[in-house]
């Protein structure tokens, strides 16, 4: 019987285990495409009097924070 309710309570250790680190992933992503916006946002403000150069330097933030939002959709 104690060996039966030392297994469940592992298991269910393991399962809150695997919850916090979806939670913690998500955060994570999270916080990596806030910090992305930031860099994007200051990006345009330097070079708003000058379209072309925004659209070429500021192209790979666009392109990182695409990825980033592909890292946030569910595995299927």
């Amino acid at each position: 019987m104690l060996c039966q309710a030392l297994l469940l309570l592992n298991l269910l250790g393991c399962h809150y285990y695997e919850e916090f680190r979806e939670k913690k992933g998500n955060a994570d992503v999270l916080e990596e495409r806030a910090e992305l916006m930031r860099a994007y946002r200051t990006c345009v403000q330097k070079y708003e009097g000058d379209p072309p150069k925004a659209r070429e330097y500021c192209a790979p933030y666009t392109q990182m924070l695409h990825e980033v939002d592909i890292k946030r959709q569910p595995a299927r």
